[in-house]
């Protein structure tokens, strides 16, 4: 009997030439995070159900997997990265505080798969998070980490979109929405990406949600122009809130400590429609958007806020904290999407070929002196027609080819062969490691 090759819905096999490329991004923007003093963390793919259900809204919890376990225990697969780092605080209150950690693991959510715009059910998350304090400085941060980690990457066309939950619960409360009715009130606002500003009107409208507040609601998040102004404006209409007023200026703040983080405020925005759907953040927030024309409506590439309250849930202290997450799996797509990727098939940046009078210890023993040297290669093992070697580096996008038949090997040279410029020399063997960096290099 066979079994149809296949894998889930929304999940993907990786394949060597797009995992190259993304591991690269990682180790790029894990040197940004240790820059900041970020420390790695690694938590359990699989989390007790109830540590997870509360925490990101009734929408959130649909794209939840649950597992059913022996005794009747459900499981869940982790739906993000704040949520397990939550609980490791609050099982190991001997950590020193701030507690600055990065981590990079996968995540599970049930939602509608778009590869195209970089959505799938399982993807790499890469968050930072600082907790222990409750100055804006370290929100101000995480938005520097990710502005500089983007930067490191190539994409320089973005924008920061940042808010306060404390701004959102002053204009419900300024325009008289009933209090119960705000968790509703901001998961339809949230959808503006996906449906556009008329689309939320339409499903605000179907809501029955009280038509006067909900436009008064709107009217103030329309709100636009430069980060200041839209604050000073804000203050204006609000005045009657005391937390819209402490959410304005602690973005005030918070834009003052990201100018001397190096953040143009040019790349900032304030954006009273930023809502960010987790039912957890308690203070400001912060979305990084493509603002490049050519790529139209693409979404964030990373996301973030406070969430003051999420430790003492899991009946520790309660702690302030921080964090910001970079859907890895977006920007590898975007970079794509720019052709600002460079793909490989392969890490080699030689192949040692074998001529059939050649011994194979001696090709892996050049491939050895390579390796020495720094230079990533491999060997081909078999005594094929070279016109196939050569065809097996192109394919795999490997720069150089090495050749040393009998001759070569007696006279202590090899045949060196540039592939994309068909550029070919003979050098002593001693050389040979020099002249292929030099290539490789751009010499």
């Amino acid at each position: 009997m066979t079994v149809q090759a296949r894998v889930f819905k929304g999940t993907r096999d990786i394949l060597p030439e797009e995992l190259l490329s993304r591991n690269r991004l990682l180790r790029t923007l894990e040197g940004v995070f240790e820059q900041f003093g970020f420390g790695p963390l690694e938590t359990p793919a699989m989390e007790h159900l109830d540590i997870l259900l509360g925490k990101y809204g009734e929408e959130g919890e649909k794209l939840i997997y649950k597992m059913a376990y022996k005794g009747g225990e459900v499981l869940a697969l982790r739906y993000d990265l704040t949520v397990p780092l939550s609980r490791v605080v609050a099982m190991n209150p001997e950590l020193p505080l701030p507690f600055k950690r990065y981590q990079v693991q996968p995540v599970w959510r049930a939602d509608r798969a778009q590869p195209a715009q970089g959505r799938f059910r399982e993807f790499i998350q890469c968050d930072v998070d600082t907790v222990g304090t409750s100055s804006v400085a370290a929100d101000a941060e995480n938005v520097a980490v990710v502005h500089d980690g983007i930067l490191a990457l190539g994409i320089d066309k973005f924008v920061v979109r940042i808010n306060n939950r404390k701004i959102l619960a002053g204009i419900r409360e300024w325009a008289g929405v009933d209090p119960a009715l705000e968790a509703e009130l901001f998961r339809i606002v949230d959808k503006l990406d996906k449906v556009g500003l008329d689309g939320v009107k339409e499903e605000l409208a179907k809501s029955g949600l009280p038509e006067e507040p909900v436009a008064k609601v709107l009217d103030v998040m329309q709100t636009k122009g430069a980060p200041r102004e839209v604050l000073v404006a804000a203050r204006a209409q609000l005045a009657s809130s005391e937390r819209a007023i402490e959410g304005i200026e602690e973005l005030r703040e918070m834009l003052d400590y990201a100018t001397a983080l190096g953040i143009s405020e040019e790349r900032l925005k304030v954006d009273l429609y930023l809502t960010r759907g987790l039912d957890y953040y308690t203070g400001p927030i912060y979305e990084v958007v493509l603002a490049d024309d050519r790529i139209e409506r693409f979404g964030s590439l990373a996301g973030g806020g406070r969430y003051d309250d999420l430790i003492a849930f899991y009946g520790g202290a309660s702690v302030p904290a921080t964090g910001v997450s970079i859907g890895l799996s977006r920007v590898q797509t975007a970079l794509l999407k720019l052709d600002l990727l460079k793909r490989r098939r392969t890490s080699s940046e030689a192949l040692v070929l074998r001529f059939s009078d050649t011994p194979l210890d001696q090709c892996l023993l050049i491939a050895t002196e390579l390796r020495a040297g720094g230079i990533p290669c491999e060997s081909y093992y078999d005594t094929d027609r070279l016109k196939k070697q050569f065809q097996l580096a192109e394919r795999k996008g490997i720069p150089v080819a090495v050749l040393a038949g009998q001759s070569e090997l007696e006279a202590g040279t090899v045949n060196l062969k540039h592939l994309a410029r068909g550029e070919q020399v003979t050098v002593p063997r001693a050389e040979m490691v020099a002249k292929v960096r030099a290539w490789i290099d751009g010499a």
